[in-house]
């Protein structure tokens, strides 16, 4: 049994305003990536369209523990992503803390 950090993942479900989600997208590529790739507490993140819903972004986050989320919550980039982003959404994300079983992290597409 491990004793170290305990991972924290999340699944987030953001709804943009209706037809506004590329717009989304964009604001998204704008200000997270850098500020994902440089964060040590992401273990994994995965931004992805709904085929179901076509105003529905889903985001798959891993951090090494909950005070690693936590911190990210004040990355200047995130503060920058939520001002700018704001107006396009129709309503707060809706988060829901999940448990990762297991994983295999792979680049776009596959």
């Amino acid at each position: 049994m491990s004793s170290g950090p305990v991972p924290h993942a999340l699944v987030l479900r953001h709804r943009a305003r209706p037809g506004r989600r590329d717009a989304l997208v964009e604001v998204w590529r704008r200000h997270m990536p850098d500020a994902v790739r440089d964060n040590d507490g992401h273990q994994a993140y995965v931004l992805c369209a709904s085929h179901a819903d076509p105003d529905v972004l889903l985001v798959f986050q891993q951090y090494r523990d909950a005070a690693a989320a936590q911190e990210f919550l004040g990355n200047p980039a995130y503060l920058a992503y939520l001002a700018e982003s704001g107006g396009l959404l129709a309503g707060p994300p809706e988060v829901e803390p999940v448990e990762s079983l297991w994983s295999k992290v792979a680049g776009p597409g596959g």
